[in-house]
């Protein structure tokens, strides 16, 4: 399942991500694009705006109804399973895939305290940035569970 978020809703675009949904997300992109995009790259549309919601062309859809993240976060877990694949498989920035680094990878594109305490890394094939699973990976994980 692939999505596409509008101008609106970029935090919850990087955060769906984070948790392994494929989501495109350009705030510069203007409704006729989201449209084009999403029909061409078969993607359902997330926003907030119901006059996008309601043209015919954005026929699938989730009219995201709360601007607090954590509200719409719920909203979309609700209406759709998170990823099998599990939390860090995208890059929160690009929507990259990412790919496992080991320790000694690691060593120069993390901090000491996070090499001391973190035992998986992950890179963004895309953009290069790496992840690491900290507390806010796991607080997500735990959240998915109870959805």
């Amino acid at each position: 399942m692939r999505f596409i978020a509008d101008a609106m809703l970029g935090s919850l675009a990087r955060r769906m991500r984070l948790l392994g949904f494929d989501v495109h997300y350009d705030p510069a992109l203007p409704d006729n694009e989201v449209l084009r995009l999403a029909l061409e790259q078969d993607r359902i549309i997330l926003t907030r705006d119901t006059g996008l919601s309601s043209r015919p062309l954005a026929e699938r859809h989730l009219l995201i109804l709360s601007d607090h993240l954590e509200a719409q976060l719920a909203q979309v877990l609700e209406a759709f399973p998170a990823p099998a694949g599990g939390v860090l498989t995208r890059c929160s920035v690009c929507n990259g895939p990412l790919y496992a680094l080991d320790r000694t990878e690691a060593r120069d594109l993390v901090p000491d305290h996070v090499l001391a305490t973190a035992g998986e890394y992950w890179r963004c094939s895309g953009c290069g940035k790496v992840y690491w699973k900290g507390s806010h990976v796991r607080n997500m994980e735990m959240r998915c569970q109870k959805e």
